[in-house]
């Protein structure tokens, strides 16, 4: 069986044990490599006059999720989760910018957008500490229903007229 495989090589075993293992991604200030990234320039749309119909200063940058290297299987399947709406179906995140007049700051932009996202998505949301209302709020509370109930009772039929 192994000595019918096509296209020659060492087998899928030993190729798995040489390639480098996922390093897991820093939600801090972690960045995705320039070397998973796609980046290419469009013509952008809007406002500018003649000159926006010879620049190509829209930047796109796009990131392919399963194919990255920098983020662990989990921290994808969490990025997916958070992200459904944004990601394609090739199962990218697309991040665009035209705000800047060169093509050089807009990717930036543009890789910062990504890193941002990438890092919001990842930071684990902090535990919520249940607390306790202190007996001077709770006395407050109490003094403000009394004062709407005597209120309520008041807009009521008036029983004696005189």
């Amino acid at each position: 069986m192994t000595s019918e495989r096509r296209g020659g090589g060492p087998p899928p075993e030993v190729t798995q044990e040489r390639r480098p293992k996922a390093v897991e991604f820093d939600w801090k200030n972690g960045e995705i490599p320039r070397s998973e990234v796609e980046i290419k320039a469009t013509r952008g749309g809007g406002p500018g006059g003649q000159a926006i119909n010879t620049t190509s200063n829209n930047m796109e940058v796009r990131w392919k999720i399963g194919a990255s290297r920098s983020l662990s299987e989990e921290q994808k399947i969490l990025l997916r989760a958070s992200a459904k709406s944004r990601i394609t179906k090739a199962d990218e995140l697309i991040f665009t910018c035209q705000s800047e007049r060169s093509q050089k700051q807009n990717t930036e932009e543009a890789l910062e957008r990504l890193n941002a996202f990438i890092r919001e998505a990842l930071t684990p949301e902090a535990e919520r500490v249940a607390t306790t209302k202190s007996k001077g709020r709770k006395e407050k509370e109490k003094r403000l229903k009394q004062g709407d109930k005597k209120r309520r009772i008041a807009r009521g039929r008036v029983k004696n007229w005189e």
